[in-house]
Order: structure tokens, then C-alpha cells, then sequence
């Protein structure tokens, strides 16, 4: 049974891989995904720094594109509430924490659907739809007509280092009255396909930031219990669980690992991609790991109600329509969706 072994912090992966900087490339991830599994072993993949500048409070406040990845700085737009006024004329009302926190969480699905289902059901605003669909990270998973490949299955393992928290704790109303000039101005001159374009779908109004070690599992598998057949996966490779049963984990096959690290020192940061089965695993964390403080912490989670959409804190009966009938249709039309 191969496993990825995890120290302690509470438990610290041990792997070994050069290190490379933070944000995952897409375009050399699609050129290194290699069709045939059986050629490759491992993938280093070449991460550049994200070239997102965000405020005081991180994203707190930005605008936020559900149909990109799941609470990471890469789908953040531009800033739509000022928060810095709100914290001067409402002071209590925008908190922030000091957690310091561990935690360790994990999503599974029989298919991109199912996975994206439990993913989207982390925040209430997107509980009902099957978005952050660029989550995956392998090209294999999207098929040439922009749907999902039926026959993978995904489980995703997560260490988080929570350093803080921000929330606006205010009604949809009152925080209405804090948009940035340019997000008002835009409201005005622009359409909402133009919007929905610079600003996204929602509003981030409770984050967390740190740094988050995120590994994610993709495979088939004759296991006709498929939610199992992928729980059982990600499991069998991070060790997380003594009594995984061998025989069915077995059923897995064209299995990938793809791992990446976000926030922490960006020098020790580092992704790739394993095949596994040309080989078993072995990284270590533990450099990076302990380089994770509130100076470079990045964006890595969402509070149960983080994300508000964004037509809630447009006043005007109009456009608020407007903005509500394209937004709508735009993440039904977009959300993940499998080949029939």
C-alpha cells in the first residue's frame, strides 16, 4: 500500500522535492500532463508569484469568481467594498483574528460533479451549484467540449495553517453603502456581462488567510461504489487511516497525485504531479511548513457564509435585475457538468 507518511505538527508530510515559488502556472501544467501515464514518474512543476495586490484585510472585500478555483488569491477581482472606511465609521463591525490554528480536511466524489458538489457546499452563497471547477488541476479532467470526464474520480487532502480572520459583520444593506468609487462608477457606465467580467460573481465578506499544503487525487477505478473508491484513495496515499482496505484500494488505477503549497516562505514553496503508479511518494513539508506566519499569508479559506453575491449590494431595483438574471444564468451555464 503506498502512503505519504505525515510528522507531526500534528502530522508533517514527508516528501522530497526541489523547491519552486508559489502560485501553480496552468499553462505549463497543461503543456507537462502527460496523456500516456506510463511514461513519467514525477512532474516538478514551475510556479510563478501571483501578481495580485490586495489590500489590509487580504481579500476582504473583493470581488470573488466562483468559477475559479476554491478560496485562493488567483480568483480574486478587484475591490468592491472599502473596507477601510467601513473600519473607520463601523470599527467593531469589521473583525479581526488571531487564530494560529491547524486544521486538516479532506472532499471526495465518484465524479468531477460529486467533488465540486461537496466543495461548493462549503459556503452557502454556492451551496447549490457545482462550481470552483478550476480546483482540478489536470488537464485530463475537462474533455475538448469544456465538460467533465465521467470515469475520474477526485479526493483532495488539505493541511491548513489559519493565522487570521477578517469578517464584515453587517447586514447586505449597510455594507452597500461602502462601495469603492469605481466599482459605483462602474455599476453605472457598464453592463452586467462587463461587470461579472472585472468584479466576478460574488463578494468575500469572511475569509481566512495563512498557508495550506493541498494535495489532490485523480484516478479510475472498477470499484463500484465510487464515492468509497475515492475516499478510500486519498486516503491510502497520505496514511491517514490504519485500516484501509487494501483489496479495495486496489481497484484504483491511472492514479495522479498532483500537491502544491500556497503562502509560507515562497523560496521552500513547491507542486508537482506523481504517477502512482511508477512510484511511491516521499515528500517533506516540514522546511516550508514551519515558514508559515501572518506576513505571508494568502488567502485559504471561507467562513460557512463568506462569499455574498454581488447584486446583493447593488441598491438600484434595476440593475440589481440585471446584474441577478446575467449572474445566475453565467454560473448555470459555467458550473461544473459532466459528458454524457
Amino acid at each position: 500500500m503506498k502512503k505519504l507518511f505525515f510528522l507531526s505538527l500534528s502530522t508533517m508530510m514527508m516528501m522530497s522535492v526541489i523547491s519552486c515559488s508559489t502560485e501553480t502556472n496552468d499553462e505549463l501544467l497543461n503543456e507537462k500532463t502527460i496523456e500516456n501515464v506510463e511514461d513519467w514518474d514525477h512532474i516538478q512543476l514551475t510556479i510563478t508569484d501571483s501578481s495580485k495586490q490586495l489590500g489590509k484585510y487580504n481579500a476582504l472585500g473583493y470581488g470573488y469568481n466562483v468559477l475559479g478555483e476554491y478560496a485562493n488569491e488567483n480568483s480574486t477581482t478587484l475591490k468592491i467594498i472599502d473596507t477601510d472606511k467601513f473600519k473607520a465609521e463601523h470599527h467593531p463591525r469589521l473583525s479581526e483574528e488571531n487564530l494560529l490554528s491547524n486544521e486538516y480536511t479532506e472532499n471526495y466524489g465518484e465524479d468531477a460533479a460529486a467533488y465540486f458538489q461537496m466543495i461548493s457546499k462549503k459556503v452557502s452563497a454556492t451551496q447549490q451549484f457545482k462550481v470552483y471547477g478550476k480546483t482540478i488541476p489536470f488537464s485530463s479532467a475537462i474533455l475538448s467540449n469544456k465538460k467533465y470526464d465521467p470515469h475520474f474520480i477526485y479526493g483532495n487532502y488539505s493541511h491548513i495553517i489559519k493565522q487570521k480572520r477578517f469578517r464584515l459583520n453587517e447586514s447586505h444593506e449597510l455594507l452597500s453603502n461602502y462601495l469603492t468609487a469605481n466599482f459605483s462608477k462602474d455599476l453605472e457606465e457598464k453592463t452586467a456581462e462587463q461587470i461579472v467580467k472585472k468584479y466576478g460573481t460574488h463578494v468575500a465578506v469572511d475569509i481566512y488567510t495563512g498557508s495550506i499544503i493541498d494535495m489532490i487525487f485523480q484516478a479510475k477505478t472498477t470499484n463500484p461504489d465510487r464515492a468509497s473508491a475515492a475516499r478510500i484513495g486519498i486516503k491510502t496515499i497520505v496514511g491517514t487511516d490504519n485500516e484501509i482496505d487494501t483489496q479495495a484500494a486496489s481497484k484504483n488505477y491511472e492514479k495522479k497525485l498532483f500537491y502544491k503549497t500556497r503562502g509560507g516562505d515562497k523560496s521552500l514553496a513547491m507542486a508537482g504531479i506523481f504517477n502512482l503508479k511508477k512510484m511511491t511518494p516521499t515528500i517533506n513539508f516540514y522546511n516550508w511548513q514551519s515558514t508559515s506566519t501572518t506576513e505571508n499569508a494568502v488567502l485559504v479559506d471561507f467562513g460557512d457564509n463568506g462569499l455574498i453575491f454581488l447584486y446583493d449590494l447593488v441598491k438600484d431595483p434595476s440593475k440589481k435585475a440585471e446584474l441577478k438574471l446575467y449572474i445566475d444564468q453565467y454560473i448555470n451555464e459555467n458550473q461544473v457538468v459532466l459528458e454524457s
